[in-house]
Parts: C-alpha cells; structure tokens; sequence
C-alpha cells in the first residue's frame, strides 16, 4: 500500500506514471521467480515446499535492510512542519541542490490541508465521505481495485497450472506451461511502463477490459468445447469378488470421470476415443489406479505395473485429453497480455494521485483493503465455481463482470496524465463545488479553471 503512494509523492509529475508501474514491474518478476522456483523443486515431493517458501525470505531481507536508505515522502515531511529534513529529502531525490520553487510549490499545496492534519482516521473517513470530490475519488479507487481483482486475474496467477491441467496438460508440464503466462506478464509491464504516460490511464484501463473479455470468451469457449467433445468410457472393466462404494465403471465420459474424486480415466495412446475406461483413484498415490480388493490379478491396463513399464497407456484424475488444450494457454497469454499494462498496475497508479494529502493514506489503505478482500472471494470461490457452475460457465461469469466494470469505469475514470496531484483534485469537483469552494483569487487562470471573473473558460479541460 505505501509504495504507490511513496512514488506518487516523489516522483515528478511527468514520470509519476511510469515510476509507479515500474513498482508493478517488479512484482510481476517476482511472480515470475516464483514459478520458475516452483517448476524447480516440483519434483521433490517431500521436501520441495521448503525450499519453495524458505527462498522467499531473500528478497525480503534484502528489502528490510534497502528501507534504511530511503529518504521520507518530502511531502509528507512539508506536511509535518520538518522544512529542513523536506529539503534535504528533495534534494536526495531529485539529486539538486536547488529545490526552493519546488518545495515552496509543495507547501503551498498543503496549506489548505493542514487543518485536518488533526484529525483521527475515524474524523478523517468522515471527512472524506462528506467532501464531495473526495467522496468520488474514493468511490473511483475502490471501483478501480474491485475490478481488478473481479475480473479473475489471482484465478490465472495462482491456478494457472490447474487451470492447464484441466485443460489436457499432464501435471508435470502443467506447473512449467503456467511459467507462460507470468512470463507474458512480466514483459507486458514494459508495455504499461512506456503507454502509461503516452496513452494515458484512462484509454490504458478500458483498452485492458477490452482484451480481458476476448482472452475469458476464449478460455470459456475452449472449456465448453472440451466439455461437448469429451472422451466416451467405451471399454468397462471386468473385476474379480464384490465391491461396495462408488461404481467409477458407470460414468459415460472421461469429463464426468474426473470429475468426481475417487475416479479416474485411463486411455490408450492416440486412442482416447476407443480405449478410455473410468476406474477408481488410489487414495495414497493418485496418480495411480486403485488395486481394488477382489483384483488380485493386477492385470488390469492401468495398474500401478504399467506405470513402472512402457508407458502404453495414460492415466488422469483430474483432466481429460482434449484438442482443445491450446486454446486455454491462448487464453491465459493473451488475459495477461491485456492485463498487464493497464488493469495490472493503473488501479496503483490512479489511486496514488486522486486523494488530497490529508485523506491520501487513508483512501489508498481503504482501496488496497477493498484490492485484497475481492481478491480473498475470488480466490476462496474459484474451486467450487469450477464444479457449480462448470469450468466454462465460471470463465464467463467473470467475463460478465469484467464488461459491467469497463461499463461503469467508462463513467466515471477521468484522464489524469501529465496533472500535478492539486489538477487532479478538481477534475473530481462538481459544479456547484467549485462554485461554493473556490474563489477567482485562490484559482486563478494558471491552473486553467477560472479567469479572473470567476466563470469557467470555454476551452477549460475541466
């Protein structure tokens, strides 16, 4: 939460963009080490999630001890009184020795804020619900972290190897397959890094829904197609004794197989539509085919033998050969490829730049809360979508909230490139705001609203 708003309050307003994409940039790296670590230790079952979760604690020593060196927001200093430690961060920043204009230009800003630098976080919440731009730039950061997390991006971050599990992919190509999409990721913030301040953050967000909806139709459509042109079960095997429990041998379809969680679908190479049986799935290994009791011949054609041999025959409890398994990893490419340089890192941005100073922490913590409770539902909700709705019905569901929230952004995201922090305030001003609280001498022509009248230009961008 406060690195968007450290980079926004010392970067200069020509780069502010790109510096706090550049942040995105760096956890997008971050999400792509992490895949490639897990691709590493994959294979070692027993101990690899060690090595997985103990790697993490580098990069945040690392990070501890580079805080040290950072100089304070000189913003914030100004807004605490502390001139002398302001200057002297500025300075560091900017690497001038000469930053007067600059600081006086900050001060400046502050002095109408200085009144609430008083308040509590319950006092300063209720000042911004009652201050009318506020209130909207709130509403705005909010619906900005909302949608990012509702369009289903964490579904492709952290099941990206399930999801192309469920698409055809054997489990050991799935987990280096999701390595795809987070390296897509990675190098389309470089895309957001440059367009941010060419294009704008407004054209950037809705041209990133326009994309997130292609790439969810379809990894829908890609389900819906393995879904209807599932394989049959078309040889039922023959076992010894009784068995009592679920009859795996019933099920007509290699979906309705894997499906359930004791059964699983065994196919013979290049055969899947002639040779697929529905068996049962060994609780301990179940990449394996349960030797049931009453089976002591052990010959069945995926039994636990065969998996030590030749590998003629093929078995899943969790997927189903399909021809339509590229279309998910088309899919998932082109979802962060649309992802990336807008949804991915504007939500930061845009949040970092729209609140005044006396509310700009407490708006960016209450949309990062908003960022990660709709991420925690997405997340927890992901799994059991998948089996209510079918795999292809959840992909569209989220296709259906990526279109309302490019719908109301289209309303209510203003265009805030190339506007100092104070410009951006009054793009969220009504009418009869500015009319009731600015006056021609406080705003003059020099920040384009007001001539000396006090009526509005008509080539006002405002």
């Amino acid at each position: 939460m406060s690195v968007p708003v450290y980079v926004a309050e010392a970067a200069p307003s020509h780069i502010r963009g790109a510096l706090v994409t550049l942040n995105q940039l760096f956890i997008t790296i971050g999400i792509l080490v992490s895949s490639l670590v897990a691709g590493a230790f994959s294979t070692d079952k027993e101990n690899g999630w060690r090595y997985m979760l103990g790697l993490a604690g580098i990069p945040a020593v690392i990070q501890f001890f580079g805080f040290f060196f950072l100089p304070e927001s000189p913003r914030w200093l100004v807004g605490k009184g502390s001139m002398d430690r302001a200057r002297k961060a500025l300075q560091k920043i900017r690497g001038l020795d000469n930053v007067e204009a600059e600081l006086k230009e900050i001060e400046s800003s502050l002095e109408e804020e200085r009144e609430y630098s008083q308040y509590n976080i319950c006092e300063t919440l209720s000042k911004m619900l009652t201050t009318q731009p506020v209130r909207r730039a709130l509403i705005l950061g909010c619906t900005l972290q909302l949608f990012q997390q509702l369009c289903g991006i964490n579904t492709v971050i952290y099941y990206s190897a399930s999801i192309l599990r469920m698409s055809g992919f054997p489990s050991e190509m799935a987990i280096w397959l999701a390595c795809i999409p987070n390296a897509v990721n990675f190098l389309c913030t470089f895309i957001g890094i440059y367009a941010v301040e060419k294009a704008g953050r407004r054209i950037l967000t809705l041209l990133s829904f326009v994309g997130i909806i292609i790439a969810l139709i379809i990894l829908g459509v890609g389900f819906y197609l393995a879904e209807q042109n599932s394989p049959p079960v078309s040889i039922v095997e023959v076992i010894d004794g009784n068995f009592t429990g679920m009859d795996c041998r019933s099920i007509s379809t290699c979906n309705k197989c894997t499906l359930e969680d004791k059964c699983g679908f065994c196919w013979q190479d290049n055969n899947e539509t002639k040779s697929g049986s529905c068996l049962w799935v060994d609780d301990k290994f179940k990449e394996r085919y349960a030797m049931l009791p009453g089976n002591t011949t052990g010959d069945l054609r995926c039994s636990k033998a065969d998996f030590d041999g030749p590998k003629s025959y093929h078995w899943a409890n969790d997927y189903c050969p399909t021809d339509y398994g590229w279309m998910s990893v088309l899919g998932l490419a082109l979802f962060v490829i649309a992802f990336a340089p807008g949804l991915g890192p504007n939500p930061w941005t845009i949040n970092s730049e729209i609140y005044p100073l006396w509310a700009r922490g407490t708006g960016t913590s209450l949309a990062t809360a908003v960022n990660w409770l709709a991420n925690l539902v997405v997340s927890m909700t992901f799994l059991t979508l998948l089996e209510t709705i079918t795999r292809y019905g959840t992909f569209f569901l989220f296709c259906g909230i990526s279109f309302l929230g490019m719908c109301i952004l289209f309303f209510i995201l203003p265009e805030t490139k190339d506007r100092t922090l104070e410009e951006v305030e009054e793009l969220f001003m009504s009418e009869s705001y500015k009319r009731k609280h600015k006056t021609p001498e406080k705003y003059g022509t020099s920040n384009g609203a007001y001539d000396k009248s006090g009526e509005t230009p008509e080539n006002s961008k405002l």
